[in-house]
């Protein structure tokens, strides 16, 4: 691990934690685009986790202009991962966990301290949009794990159903925005989302054993649990940039998108899951095990198919192309999968026996 310390601000009451969610190609612009729409005070950590050479050059050169502190990992890191080691490094009263293919825009983190400040929120969501062009497309405008919270905790373990309903998703923010307001909320994605850092002395790290995949609903989850809050401010707004023709992956993205969504990491990610909160096999844990594949298809194996000269734009080469080239995905996927177990296996067997890695309860 690599570390370059340079905090430089005072008195900040935010930390925002940079993490990789997916890929490493649109992380130059999501960084700028915090310093460039964010001009309170406020301490930054960026958790890189084995990004291109070439990126993390740029990313050191700019914690040393910028005064960040910049923690090179050189292997990857699962998401939840990447936010505990953010967590670790912050002093200040709220932490921001911030993915590298977010773009920011003005007011969003203000807005977010504001309502913290005045709900007195564990978290607080801002109104995530998705795609381009920025800040006109909702992704997300709060949700629910639950119809029922109380009927939710009630229920005997192992008979509990879950649901991950993301408001207005697809919705135009022009024609949404006007109508949303400041309310509580049971589902903030780590797109973005500020937390209030003594909520982690209530409900303990995020759980590591997450590795991939519906670690936001543990998150609000462990909150609502506590018996405290997230709240959803659509007066902070945020796009998430995923992988599209606009802002394609690149082949140096493919190793780490290959393991974070991987088969395996998601249904060790709902193993953990289920067993953790007592859901029930069928339902919301039934269609998750029927999408373990999908991420690997449309983000890498489509995008490709799309490429290839005449052919490309032909749906029936396509639809064939996915059949013929899906298992190579998988032989690449448990390829990444197994070198990170190796990796994982070495660091248990050096670690001192007194010396335990963190994880939720």
């Amino acid at each position: 691990m690599m570390t370059t310390d340079n905090q430089t601000t005072s008195n900040p009451k935010v930390t925002i934690i940079v993490t990789p969610r997916e890929r490493f190609g649109v992380a130059k612009k999501s960084l700028e685009s915090i310093y460039e729409f964010t001009p309170e005070p406020f301490d930054l950590v960026y958790v890189d986790g084995s990004s291109p050479a070439e990126l993390s050059e740029w990313i050191a050169t700019q914690a040393k202009e910028r005064g960040f502190d910049h923690v090179r990992f050189d292997h990857f890191l699962s998401p939840n991962e990447a936010r505990n080691i953010g967590v670790a490094r912050s002093r200040t009263e709220y932490v921001v966990f911030y993915d590298n293919d977010v773009i920011a825009s003005p007011g969003w983190l203000s807005a977010l301290v504001q309502c913290a400040d005045e709900t007195g929120a564990a978290a607080v969501t801002p109104l995530t949009c998705e795609g381009v062009p920025l800040h006109e497309k909702i992704h997300q405008a709060g949700g629910l794990f639950t119809r029922d919270v109380d009927k939710f905790f009630g229920t005997p373990k192992g008979e509990r159903d879950l649901i991950d309903d993301m408001i207005l998703q697809g919705e135009a923010v022009e024609e949404e925005a006007p109508k949303l307001e400041r309310s509580p909320t049971q589902n903030c994605e780590f797109h973005c989302v500020l937390a209030r850092r003594s909520i982690f002395d209530r409900i303990g790290p995020l759980d590591e054993e997450l590795l991939a995949t519906k670690e936001h609903l543990d998150f609000c989850m462990s909150i609502a649990q506590a018996g405290e809050k997230v709240m959803f401010e659509p007066k902070s707004i945020v796009t998430y940039l995923f992988p599209n023709r606009h802002n394609p992956m690149t082949r140096e993205d493919w190793p780490y998108f290959l393991l974070r969504w991987s088969p395996t990491w998601q249904q060790r990610s709902m193993e953990r899951l289920q067993e953790k909160w007592g859901l029930k096999s069928d339902g919301f844990m039934e269609i998750r095990r029927g999408m373990y594949r999908w991420r690997h298809i449309e983000g890498i194996l489509v995008p490709e198919l799309k490429r290839v000269p005449v052919l490309g734009s032909n749906r029936l080469w396509v639809k064939i192309g996915k059949r013929l080239f899906s298992p190579l995905i998988r032989l690449m996927s448990a390829n990444v999968v197994a070198k990170d177990d190796r990796r994982r296996r070495a660091e248990d067997q050096s670690r001192p026996s007194d010396v335990m890695k963190t994880k939720s309860a």
